[in-house]
């Protein structure tokens, strides 16, 4: 029979308290949480140029046709661009991810905008789906656009409401 009595996880109380402290921690120093933000972005643009370059191979590949590659080649370069820029100049970043994201929201909504056309054949549904959400994204981008300084503290708390969370899940699996 199996023992349904289980131990106290010391290491699950820790780690969550750790991550409870690392939200309060982005909420009383914002420059320090979006410095660290940058960084993870630099990090994922780059990802994500990455991936948008073997992407494009795959629809080429796949479609046989070179219509509309060229967006993709763009984009992937501007998301390696950004993400070296996010890694190395972090300061820099700091001073314009407000503008950057909604940059990079608009430019990234309008180029899925355009090529959306492919997944149409393949699921006309997954399609409409993709036109909805890319047209938020750029509604999105144009908000953030003229309003930075709410974009920087809307993800300040996204972060430390996920760290929280995080926190608290760990706490209640320690008991």
């Amino acid at each position: 029979m199996i023992n349904s009595k289980r131990k106290f996880d010391w290491f699950s109380l820790v780690i969550g308290i750790l991550w409870i402290i690392l939200g309060a921690a982005a909420i009383n120093s914002p420059s320090t949480a979006i410095s660290v933000i940058a960084v993870f972005v630099g990090i994922g643009a780059l990802a994500k140029g990455i991936y948008t370059l073997w992407l494009r191979r795959v629809i080429q590949m796949l479609t046989g046709s070179n219509s509309k590659m060229m967006l993709l080649i763009v984009s992937s370069l501007v998301d390696i661009i950004l993400g070296i820029i996010f890694l190395f100049r972090i300061h820099f970043g700091f001073g314009i991810i407000a503008y950057l994201f909604a940059f990079w929201f608009i430019f990234d909504s309008i180029l899925q905008l355009v090529i959306d056309h492919f997944f149409k054949a393949m699921n006309r549904s997954y399609f409409d789906i993709l036109i909805v959400l890319n047209i938020i994204t750029l509604i999105l981008g144009v908000v953030l656009l003229f309003n930075p300084m709410l974009s920087i503290y809307t993800l300040i708390g996204v972060v430390a409401f996920y760290l929280f969370l995080i926190g608290i899940t760990k706490i209640i699996q320690a008991f």
